[in-house]
């Protein structure tokens, strides 16, 4: 009998997943770094602002990291969903060891099971793992479809305004980031990040601003905002400031919000 061959949207949400199973310990300690502690997690609360009493659903959590801080600072319910099942093993080892009420689920962000309703989802690192702009909008279809009316969704994304001429420069914090060729939608960004004495790779997409905001907009969603990075001071202690000149100046990464349309603001 011949095997029966797996849907392109199967074979691509394995890879996706097997991109993080394979580095799922290296991705967790890379959390140890300041570039994390002192740019990421500020300006991801940033635009969080207050979650207390609120349902948060935290996509592409990871090993779970934002997820136990969502919870500390005040969430009636977080719920954890990651394509990587090593990655959620790491999560689900946690909340063992600690637990805080934390709900963890392997999910393909593109095609989402019912997993509640929510007043804000959190999805640090998502949407540019999208290939292409079906996927991107599959996506931005099923977070919509867990997020209630006046919702908000709040992103870390790949910064799509910056030039790839300006890709350089990394390397001081522990990184690369490089593109081969021209780059277009749906162009893969190399990510290369150190972590410990371990180096590992990891792929996103790029897309230009206008297909994201199209994309949500066409999911049902609102009010789409790009945000600038919120820096910590407390981070020129022992680094001084002219090491944080280039990242902040020339950022890889940048927020990305926006909300359900329909209803109040959740958390606002």
């Amino acid at each position: 009998m011949r095997p029966v061959s797996a849907a392109p949207g199967e074979v691509q949400a394995r890879a996706a997943a097997t991109q993080y199973d394979a580095i799922a310990t290296q991705y967790q300690r890379s959390r140890r770094s300041p570039i994390r502690r002192f740019v990421e997690e500020p300006s991801l609360f940033n635009m969080l602002g207050d979650v207390a009493d609120l349902a948060v659903l935290d996509l592409a959590c990871g090993e779970g990291w934002y997820s136990r801080q969502l919870r500390r600072r005040g969430a009636r319910q977080v719920v954890g969903a990651d394509i990587s099942a090593a990655m959620i093993d790491l999560a689900r080892a946690q909340e063992r060891s600690e637990p805080l009420g934390i709900d963890y689920r392997v999910c393909d962000a593109r095609a989402l099971p019912v997993l509640g309703a929510f007043d804000v989802v959190c999805a640090a690192y998502l949407l540019h793992y999208a290939r292409d702009t079906d996927e991107l909008a599959r996506m931005c279809r099923s977070i919509a479809g867990q997020t209630v009316p006046g919702g908000r969704l709040v992103s870390l994304n790949e910064n799509p305004f910056q030039s790839p001429e300006r890709y350089a420069g990394y390397l001081g914090y522990g990184f690369s980031k490089s593109v081969v060729g021209a780059r277009r939608e749906g162009s893969p960004i190399a990510y290369a990040m150190v972590s410990g004495r371990e180096l590992f790779r990891f792929e996103v997409y790029h897309f230009e601003p206008t297909t994201y905001e199209r994309a949500l907009a066409e999911a049902g969603f609102v009010d789409v905002r790009w945000h600038t990075l919120v820096f910590d001071p407390a981070g020129e202690a022992g680094l001084g400031a002219d090491y944080w000149a280039e990242y902040l100046g020339n950022p890889p990464v940048i927020g990305l919000s926006c909300r359900r349309s329909g209803g109040t603001v959740a958390g606002r």
